[in-house]
């Protein structure tokens, strides 16, 4: 197997889904508070690591919409690539509004959006790169041995603190540049619908994941737990209203459906509207009792008691996996698409299909389908208590721990709305 990107030609229905521009926004309030069960599926995760909606841009925008057949202009938005390696930031514009109300409504209905076309051509064609670089370093520290079974074949933490030159020696971390830089935070400020004069986004945490045809399995239906999400939390309780946080989840190869190795997402899992939800938080042990979280001797106790498994719904409770699969949303994605998905949207990865092992056997190109997941969170969420194996927290001998994320010491979390400081650049280094 090479590490050579994988590029086929396979055509997916796409919808223009154009709206009026977006009315003023309601400021919504979620009280915040730790749960020891995502705190105890932090090492449990390590153990098991082994209607569809296309909306294309450009989108209307608050002053004036861009033809149909062409992509935002890129005066339209500052920080956009120039050149494959090249950016120019300007922090000091103000972002146009980029979502309409149709969009919003939709995501606030069904927990996500899947937006085509978000992101530069050059800024696209670089992340990629820099997947493959990551894939490549893999295999050749392999040796010509076998990739790993599980999940995911390839899976690369905190690649916005340090892409460990996947970007290119000498190049700019393309990984921080899209976390940052892009569109991504000011979509994501909108769809949680954040007032810029009172709050801030922070990006938690982001990961590059990559499954090919050795994957034997898959996580299931989920939220995720503390080890992807590193903070502190309260079930919601009321429909349709959260600002705790987003995932942008991005496609770096074409995924159709029946390839699989993809995502799957299940409607309105976010609000009460679905009758489960309860239920499966239940069964996968998440509740709101433990808001000064859990310390190592309770954490291991608990994981040796077996009954925390934050991928293992289906074998703790078959028939609430069974309700999930009759209403679950696949999509055709292709590279450059982007899902956005509320912070308690249920969700799992997808197997591989037979059809797509087959394909791969005939062709020499690199047969793992690759993604990038960005997490994003406002300022005032805070850090859980109790043990962690947060390096924000491991590395300040526990002074972290509890803390807002605005008052974190270190540029663990930078902040990528409203604006992102001229200095982020030398302050994340800081601490990589």
């Amino acid at each position: 197997m090479t590490a050579q990107n994988m590029s086929k030609n396979i055509q997916s229905t796409r919808q223009l889904n154009e709206g009026i521009s977006l009315q003023k926004r309601n400021k919504m309030s979620l009280g915040l508070s730790s749960s020891m069960a995502t705190i105890v599926s932090i090492l449990t995760c390590l153990l098991h690591t082994g209607n569809n909606r296309l909306v294309q841009f450009p989108l209307v925008s608050q002053a004036r919409s861009w033809p149909r057949s062409s992509r935002f202009p890129s005066s339209a938005h500052g920080g956009l690539f120039r050149g494959a390696n090249e950016v120019d930031y300007d922090n000091t514009a103000a972002p146009k509004r980029l979502i309409t109300d149709d969009q919003l409504k939709d995501y606030i209905m069904d927990g996500y959006i899947v937006l085509s076309g978000l992101l530069e051509a050059d800024e696209l064609n670089a992340l990629i790169e820099a997947g493959n670089n990551i894939v490549s370093g893999y295999i050749e520290k392999l040796g010509g041995k076998e990739l790993p079974k599980g999940n995911f074949q390839v899976h690369e933490y905190g690649l916005v603190l340090d892409d460990k030159e996947a970007s290119g020696e000498g190049s700019k971390n393309i990984f921080r540049s899209v976390a940052l830089h892009s569109q991504l935070p000011q979509i994501a400020a909108e769809l949680m619908q954040l007032d810029e004069n009172s709050e801030n986004l922070r990006l938690l945490r982001d990961v590059f994941l990559a499954k090919g045809p050795e994957s034997t399995s898959s996580c299931g239906w989920h939220v995720d737990d503390q080890m992807f999400w590193p903070a502190t939390y309260q079930l919601p309780n009321q429909p349709m209203v959260d600002q705790t946080g987003i995932n942008a989840w991005i496609a770096l190869d074409d995924m159709p459906v029946n390839n699989g190795g993809s995502l799957a997402v299940a409607p309105a899992s976010h609000s009460d509207s679905v009758s489960w939800r309860n239920d499966a938080y239940a069964a996968l042990g998440f509740d709101d009792t433990f808001g000064d979280g859990i310390s190592k001797d309770e954490l291991f106790r608990v994981i040796k008691s077996g009954k925390v498994d934050t991928c293992g719904l289906e074998r703790m409770a078959p028939r609430i996996h069974q309700q999930i699969e009759k209403t679950k949303k696949e999509f055709s994605f292709k590279q450059g698409d982007i899902i956005f998905m509320n912070r308690w949207l249920f969700h799992r990865s997808t197997d591989v299909t037979e059809k797509r092992k087959a394909a791969v056997k005939v062709v020499e190109d690199n047969a793992l389908l690759k993604r990038y997941s960005l997490r994003y969170v406002t300022g005032s969420s805070s850090l859980p208590r109790g043990f962690m194996t947060e390096l924000s927290v491991l590395g300040t001998n526990g002074a972290n721990s509890g803390r807002e994320f605005n008052e974190v010491d270190g540029e663990w979390y930078p902040q990528c709305w409203p604006e992102v400081g001229d200095d982020v650049e030398e302050k994340i280094d800081s601490v990589a």
